[in-house]
């Protein structure tokens, strides 16, 4: 059931589970955003739904013999944030997590810091290089981290997250809301949803959450407030932070996603780590 996994989910501290077929195959995925968007707010039983009717089946994979850059090609063109990996024979041997792989990125641009946009563009190419990529995927890295680069070591603008967010509504919710509503707020624009209470945000509740923190402990969530098991007082940044600066607080802090406040408090919107790197 749902309900099984997003318990085991929540025991490791994962976010989404692959589901193999009697045969060991990849059967299907099932994500953090895929119980709020498929189970809580289509009103479906997490006990009572099999796995298998909401996972996505047959999901895109990468095999072990595949470079690290094709993969985080696959991620990047298809917008995936999970990316299964399996052996030459179809068995499962793991999950890829384009944060993780963003970070692993970062923290060897980090060890380049040469002042220089040449010696970083060398720094992209070596990564790329170190994880045994061909010309092609070396291209691909640095072109999808040639930009940050060229903003980190060339002098070059990066873009704020004023310009990121401009024209997008933001996933307000007020401390009262019921967790089913939060939910319906949180499909509909596939965000996590910033608590707001007179102006000030107050807290924040991802996809994460609502499965470890509710479905998985059986809460009912028409009748439990979102103030209850969000995560309080989160940090934010402000709007004029460049889309450069934001990916290395993340980084940092190991957050997903960052509230983005005006100096006087007022909520402008989230950004997830998916934003950064297609927004960069």
């Amino acid at each position: 059931s749902v309900l099984s996994v997003t318990q085991m989910l929540a025991s490791k501290r994962g976010d989404a589970a692959l589901v193999t077929g009697l045969n060991g195959g990849l059967a299907g995925i099932i994500t953090d955003t895929d119980v709020t968007r498929r189970v809580v707010a289509k009103h479906l039983d997490p006990s009572g739904t099999g796995v298998s009717d909401v996972m996505t089946s047959n999901p895109t994979c990468v095999s072990m013999s595949d470079s690290a850059m094709d993969a985080l090609a696959t991620m990047v063109e298809n917008h995936f944030r999970h990316l299964p990996v399996v052996d030459d024979s179809g068995a499962v041997v793991g999950l890829l997590d384009i944060a993780k792989c963003l970070n692993d990125a970062i923290s060897k641009l980090e060890k380049a810091q040469e002042k220089s946009s040449a010696a970083a563009e060398d720094a992209v190419k070596q990564v790329a290089n170190l994880q045994g990529a061909g010309n092609a995927q070396s291209e691909m890295l640095t072109q999808l981290l040639g930009g940050l680069v060229s903003q980190a070591f060339g002098g070059k603008s990066s873009p704020t997250l004023r310009s990121l967010l401009a024209g997008k509504p933001a996933t307000v919710v007020g401390p009262g809301t019921n967790l089913r509503d939060v939910g319906m707020v949180m499909a509909e624009a596939r965000k996590a949803a910033l608590v707001v209470d007179e102006g000030e945000l107050v807290g924040i509740f991802g996809f994460k959450d609502m499965m470890s923190r509710a479905i998985a402990k059986e809460l009912p969530l028409e009748l439990t407030a979102v103030s209850t098991i969000m995560t309080p007082n989160p940090e934010s940044v402000s709007p004029d932070t460049t889309v450069l600066e934001a990916l290395q607080i993340m980084h940092d802090n190991r957050f997903l996603t960052l509230p983005v406040c005006e100096d006087d408090g007022s909520v402008i919107g989230l950004v997830g780590v998916m934003d950064l790197v297609y927004g960069s």
